[in-house]
């Protein structure tokens, strides 16, 4: 984060972009933010204990808000395997058990795709045959899993080939083969970022090459405050000087 928008953050005014996140999650949402020159502070979100939320200069929000709209941020919740199952009815069918199973797996799979460096967003839809009441009995014709991934990915070339998500779903899920595993690759353009809002670096500091201009006014004022203090200080000193000297002659001369 910049220093400028330190200071803004720190004068209060900066709101909220988004909330009740994952320290995880916190960190995609400020990485994207920071991506696009938007600078932001991450803090312990004050409504939810052991959550974190994300803030951003006031007059940025909007352009903020629409970044995390394009990176589909925060993320949406995938519940995985322990969180699907055992939810419902206290005595649940087959089916429902089924339906909780497939609906986790799905969402194990989506979790680690997203976790990949340059993808937005992934959906994995899998259709597995419901298991077989009579245990596999009276002739029925077996059903192969199938499974389809649609994964939207930053910039023109897809960080992951799409033999390896056809790997890693079909190893996900027992009698799935990876030549059924259907994939969908969509690009997300990268947006381009105004030359103003550009992050530059004086020394240690990054700003925006839009208020690169504000900080040399900072800095010549600092530096000339400075100036100014140590012109009183020395004039200070000489004062002192001389009136010691004058002191020092003065008794010389009784």
């Amino acid at each position: 984060m910049g220093f400028l928008a330190t200071t803004i953050l720190m004068a209060g005014c900066a709101v909220p972009v988004a909330s009740g996140l994952s320290d995880e999650d916190a960190n995609r949402v400020v990485v994207a933010l920071e991506r696009a020159s938007v600078d932001t502070t991450k803090e312990p979100d004050p409504a939810i204990e052991g959550k974190s939320r994300v803030l951003v200069p006031r007059e940025d929000a909007a352009r903020a808000t629409l970044t995390l709209r394009e990176e589909e941020l925060p993320p949406r919740a995938a519940p995985g395997v322990l969180e699907t199952m055992g939810k419902g009815s206290l005595v649940p069918s087959t089916a429902t058990e089924h339906a909780q199973y497939v609906s986790g797996v799905s969402g194990e799979l989506e979790r680690s795709l997203t976790a990949i460096e340059g993808v937005v967003a992934a959906r994995v839809h899998l259709s597995l045959p419901s298991p077989d009441p009579l245990g596999g009995r009276g002739g029925a014709v077996a059903v192969r899993p199938t499974a389809s991934v649609l994964v939207k990915h930053r910039g023109a070339n897809s960080p992951i080939d799409p033999l390896a998500i056809q790997r890693l779903v079909a190893g996900a899920v027992s009698g799935l083969i990876a030549d059924d595993v259907a994939v969908v690759l969509v690009a997300r353009p990268v947006a381009a970022v105004p030359p103003e809002r550009q992050i530059v670096h004086v020394g240690p500091i990054g700003v925006t090459h839009g208020s690169l201009g504000v900080l040399r006014i900072i800095a010549v004022a600092g530096i000339g405050l400075h100036l100014v203090l140590f012109a009183v200080a020395a004039a200070f000193y000489l004062r002192a000087k001389n009136l010691k000297l004058a002191l020092s002659s003065a008794a010389n001369a009784s």
